[in-house]
């Protein structure tokens, strides 16, 4: 799914980076990144220059906390500025932010004529490159959870050839707190791209109530990037002993 904000042409790194803040429950983009000269003030000055004119958002990730901060007449705004805003990637992701039951219908049209851009696609001997059927349905789960839209991440992530929409269905899963997302990211701990295992590793951890960051090199968050095939299987052993026993994150 391509982002369109003037005539800057944004792609998955914006969806990554959102997920990641996100995932995180960080604001991704801090009020920093705006122009020094101009920057926003307030939660809703600061959600709007995000969303709609900092053009280095895509890389920065979206300010999903003062999106997340908005209340009362400004939370409702920025709702109609997202639905008025849709197919874009953006308003997909702030709308699930918002969980927005608003959203839910169009949203579901959007996954629906994804699927049908993909089967033109097969039919026309091409392949389907596109993250957009893992973001819409990350953000119909936050709207409300269903099965049809972990059943999608979960295809995402064990299926797909391009690495960064398989990586992207990892970081979806940072909160989905259910058994088919575990086995889904233990499953992607021998994934071949090591960024892919890195989530995966991260958002099992996370997932199971323990910290998915670290600054220690040899922490197995990264051992588990590892080229050399015993050391990367010993960090998967470390993780899976990690998580063992102890009980998923509750929605």
């Amino acid at each position: 799914m391509k982002l369109r904000i003037g005539a800057v042409i944004f792609g998955t790194s914006a969806a990554l980076a959102a997920w990641i803040g996100m995932a995180d429950n960080r604001i991704a983009a801090s009020p920093a990144s705006a122009t020094e000269t101009n920057v926003p003030k307030t939660a809703f000055e600061r959600f709007r220059y995000s969303f709609f004119e900092d053009p280095t958002s895509a890389q920065d990730g979206l300010d999903l906390g003062s999106l997340r901060a908005l209340q009362g007449a400004e939370r409702e705004r920025a709702e109609e500025m997202l639905l008025a805003y849709l197919p874009d990637d953006r308003a997909v992701i702030g709308l699930g932010v918002l969980r927005s039951k608003r959203a839910q219908a169009s949203l579901v049209s959007l996954l629906e004529a994804e699927r049908q851009r993909e089967i033109q696609t097969q039919r026309e001997g091409l392949e389907y490159w596109s993250s957009a059927p893992g973001d819409i349905a990350k953000a119909l789960w936050y709207v409300q959870p269903d099965r049809r839209w972990l059943t999608i991440i979960v295809h995402e992530l064990a299926t797909r050839r391009q690495w960064t929409t398989r990586m992207n269905a990892a970081l979806a899963m940072f909160d989905i707190c259910d058994p088919e997302a575990t086995s889904a990211l233990i499953h992607a701990l021998d994934d071949d791209e090591e960024l892919v295992r890195h989530h995966a590793a991260r958002a099992l951890l996370a997932t199971h109530g323990l910290s998915p960051d670290s600054k220690d090199p040899q922490h197995m968050i990264f051992r588990v990037m590892a080229k050399d095939g015993a050391r990367r299987e010993a960090a998967k052993k470390d993780i899976l002993a990690a998580i063992e026993g102890r009980p998923l994150c509750q929605p």
